[in-house]
């Protein structure tokens, strides 16, 4: 039987197989330690996403591999700069507890526990989403991973985390009031941002965050070179 270019294109596996290729090739020539099995389980993440994406509106261009590559990739840069020396030096180590909130396709939260052996908790409310990331995380084979479906609201929590992280989770003033709420003293929260975005500094102040740093980091992005940062804060010991 023969089959279509289109058919061949939009193969879940033959997606999963050209993120997977793009993805090794970054880690090759960047430096960091991943968890030896995280190509692999990225590849099974890979062809979830393509496979369910369209139908659940999980992201955009799921058929693409190097968007998908992207989302990977950028999702991955907490673990390769927690390497150095770094405020996030240690946050993904064994034992450490990571919060991520509105987790959806599993960026950031999927791929940061496939890179390494913290305990994630992810937080998704939308319930075929929450499905989802149950079905990836079980494919990945991942065993450090929780899914809550809950709402996340800042009763709901109880100081319990390291690390409060999210890449897309509604209004800044929403994001500090949780992870205010979730986080250790001296605890971290940390917010993916594009290198232009205008964070809510004031919200952070209000929830008793301090110690801001900016982490600058460029990702890949089909031809291009796409500026990001990490933006992060401590929580204040007495709150």
């Amino acid at each position: 039987m023969k089959h279509s270019a289109s058919s061949t294109t939009h193969n879940p596996q033959t997606i999963a197989k050209s993120v997977r290729f793009i993805v090794e090739a970054f880690l090759h020539r960047t430096p960091g330690a991943v968890d030896s099995r995280f190509a692999e389980r990225i590849e099974k993440l890979a062809a979830n996403v393509a496979l369910w994406g369209s139908r659940m509106n999980l992201t955009a261009h799921p058929e693409d591999p190097k968007e998908i590559a992207f989302h990977v990739i950028d999702s991955l840069m907490p673990v390769v700069l927690a390497s150095g020396d770094g405020p996030l030096h240690g946050a993904f180590d064994e034992g450490s507890s990571v919060l991520d909130l509105g987790s959806g396709a599993g960026f950031p939260g999927l791929v940061l526990a496939a890179a390494s052996s913290a305990n994630f908790t992810l937080v998704e409310s939308r319930r075929k989403r929450a499905s989802f990331l149950q079905v990836a995380m079980a494919e990945m084979a991942l065993d450090n991973v929780r899914v809550d479906s809950t709402r996340a609201a800042p009763s709901a929590f109880k100081g319990e985390y390291d690390l409060v992280t999210a890449r897309a989770f509604g209004d800044g003033a929403d994001f500090f009031a949780v992870a205010s709420a979730a986080l250790k003293p001296n605890g971290l929260a940390m917010l993916y941002a594009s290198s232009s975005q205008r964070l809510n500094l004031e919200a952070a102040r209000a929830s008793h965050f301090a110690d801001y740093s900016r982490v600058p980091y460029v990702v890949p992005r089909r031809e291009e070179r796409v500026e990001r940062i990490l933006a992060i804060w401590r929580k204040g010991p007495s709150y």
